[in-house]
């Protein structure tokens, strides 16, 4: 892995800079909690964003769910293996392994509700199976399912990772270039954070960080007034939107209220940077704060 300070280039002052580039790759792989640990620690972010520890019931969630679907064909039948809950308390859950066979020559569905048992015990973090039919896919799916659990129970895959990046670009005031995301535009006061970030990911095997200083010229600004005027105006009028219901929650009001203001945050900060006003983003945050605090008024 490179020295980040060999990556960046740009050697003029920091107040030159509208901000960063940044775009990041996921890979489908599954990191181990230590490796995930070291990571975290030696990257320097806050510990806010410290991924939770993995729970054995959600891992024997996640084993029983990816048993779930095709076994085989066979002729002119089509099996597929369903997993549903049986009942839980707290000290198990339990769920079957379902086979549903449609007979597609003789127009029948047919279903056996309990060809495994899978059960998760919440007072040993174990789980154990129970096979009533010990046909191989059946006996594979059950397999897959032990492996699995172990597997899910001591690493963190992609989605996991993922959700750990999304955490900190909310917190960066990252703007994506496009709607579909891919590429963000990171502001240069957040830039510590973006580089914590940037070497937590890089220490991850199957991942990567990429950034590239944005410089501030001409073109550089049309393409920030750009990028943050459609990323508030897109929220602003689902704001709108969502005011217009018949009826409206408090909880959902102040979920606006929140949405708003860190609309309001984005915005200011970005026009720091610029020195000019984005359009009048600031009033229409602010007249649409005044109608949801007067509807609160009226709950």
């Amino acid at each position: 892995m490179f020295a980040l300070e060999n990556l960046v280039a740009n050697q003029n002052q920091t107040a030159s800079r509208i901000g960063q580039l940044f775009w990041y790759i996921i890979g489908e792989t599954y990191t181990d909690q230590v490796t995930m640990a070291r990571a975290f620690m030696e990257s320097g972010l806050p510990d806010r964003y410290k991924l939770p520890p993995i729970r054995a019931v959600d891992a024997y969630r996640r084993a029983s769910k990816s048993i779930e679907g095709r076994a085989k064909l066979d002729g002119d039948r089509r099996i597929e293996l369903l997993v549903r809950d049986v009942w839980h308390n707290r000290d198990e859950v339990v769920r079957h392994l379902v086979v549903e066979i449609r007979d597609t020559s003789g127009h029948r569905l047919t279903y056996d509700s309990k060809a495994a048992l899978l059960r998760f015990d919440h007072n040993y973090k174990t789980v154990d199976v129970e096979i009533v039919r010990d046909e191989p896919f059946i006996v594979d799916a059950v397999n897959t399912f032990r492996k699995n659990y172990e597997l899910f129970l001591t690493t963190y895959d992609d989605g996991a990772k993922r959700r750990a990046v999304y955490a900190v670009l909310n917190d960066l005031s990252a703007t994506a270039l496009k709607e579909s995301g891919g590429v963000y535009l990171i502001p240069r006061q957040n830039e510590e954070l973006l580089f914590q970030l940037i070497a937590f990911i890089n220490r991850l095997a199957g991942c990567k960080a990429y950034h590239l200083p944005v410089e501030n010229t001409a073109e550089a600004r049309d393409m920030v007034r750009d990028v943050v005027t459609n990323k508030a105006e897109t929220i602003l009028n689902e704001i709108r939107a969502t005011l217009k219901a018949d009826v409206i929650t408090e909880d959902t009001i102040q979920t606006l209220l929140e949405r708003a203001k860190h609309i309001r945050q984005e915005v200011t900060l970005y026009q720091e940077i610029l020195k000019e006003s984005i359009g009048t983003l600031e009033t229409d945050v602010d007249l649409l704060e005044q109608q949801m605090m007067s509807l609160i008024e009226k709950l």
